[in-house]
């Protein structure tokens, strides 16, 4: 019932393929909603209920990773990590599927001056210097995926960049659309990342279950932006005021401190995370050849995956 998931199962589900659905929060199981797939409850500290839920599939997803939302120790929330992933990849030996497909992030690639990062840029574990909380917790996860293809698992990792598109119930990568449509933040900060539509991650995730190499990583990309165009295609779009002020580095350090400390008291995501602010330093820029060579993975222009974006925001309220 994830942003990524939701897109997932409507990949599959346009191919023909039948699927049963984990989800661990009735609350969000709108976005399936009319969708002919079996839903299966399913905990995943349980081993039973993992259990049954692989039960016959011959593919598995892997896009409900460990996310440390909040602030935790850094051993802590690697250690928990990890132990995710292990404790799926046990029960994946037992269950033997044909294919698994791990959902990591771009934020597993390391930056590389003067030219785009690619899958040949992923960084080692253990890290050789800092790395902010979530990109280590998600180095350190993917890593223990791959180690299982030594076991024989047939995995595959798919690293995605910032998607925006539809179903994305839980606003997480919505919050840069919703930044600047709902919220009309006034200013930005000079940052250059990579935006996908969501939807092509989705069929990117099916290609690499039929297409992939196992052992292979493979960038979910479409297109560099700076954070300036984005917002100002965002304002266009929702019929808003684009952004006026660029915003220095320790105001937008500053901000980001107070917006997670408003997020830990009302438990709500952090409009503006310490993650983006620490990205911006060297940006992300990606290299999606590899993806779109060997997969096929579709390029729809970020304008058409910003106005589903809106729209779906829009029918749910949320603008």
């Amino acid at each position: 019932t994830g942003h990524i998931g939701a897109h997932i199962v409507r990949s599959l589900l346009s191919e023909g393929y039948a699927v049963r659905a984990a989800y661990r929060n009735p609350r969000f199981l709108s976005v399936l909603e009319g969708l002919p797939v079996e839903r299966v409850q399913v905990d995943l500290e349980g081993p039973d209920d993992l259990r049954r839920a692989l039960e016959g599939c011959a593919w598995v997803f892997d896009a409900a990773g460990y996310y440390p939302r909040v602030p935790v120790r850094r051993e802590q929330a690697v250690a928990r990590g990890i132990a995710s992933v292990r404790r799926l990849m046990q029960q994946l030996k037992e269950a033997q599927p044909s294919r698994v497909v791990l959902t990591s992030s771009a934020a597993t690639i390391r930056q590389v001056p003067g030219r785009l990062s690619t899958e040949e840029d992923a960084e080692s574990w253990p890290l050789q210097g800092w790395r902010p909380l979530y990109a280590t917790v998600k180095i350190a996860m993917e890593h223990e995926a791959l180690r299982w293809v030594r076991e024989g698992l047939p995995v595959v990792v798919v690293n995605t960049s910032v998607c925006v598109g539809e179903y994305d119930a839980h606003r997480f990568s919505g919050r840069a659309v919703l930044a600047f449509a709902k919220y009309r933040v006034p200013f930005y900060f000079d940052y250059r990342f990579n935006a996908v539509y969501t939807g092509d991650v989705g069929a990117g995730h099916v290609r690499a279950a039929q297409r992939g190499r196992v052992g292979q990583r493979y960038v979910l990309a479409c297109r560099n932006i700076s954070l300036k165009e984005f917002a100002d295609l965002v304002a266009r779009i929702a019929g808003v005021p684009p952004p006026r002020w660029p915003l220095p580095r320790p105001v937008a350090v500053a901000l980001a401190s107070a917006s997670e400390l408003v997020a830990r008291v009302t438990r709500t995501e952090p409009l503006l995370p310490r993650q983006a602010v620490h990205t911006s330093r060297t940006g992300q820029q990606l290299d999606n050849a590899k993806a779109v060579r060997e997969l096929g993975m579709p390029q729809t222009p970020i304008e058409e995956a910003i106005r589903r974006a809106v729209a779906w925001f829009r029918q749910h309220g949320m603008i």
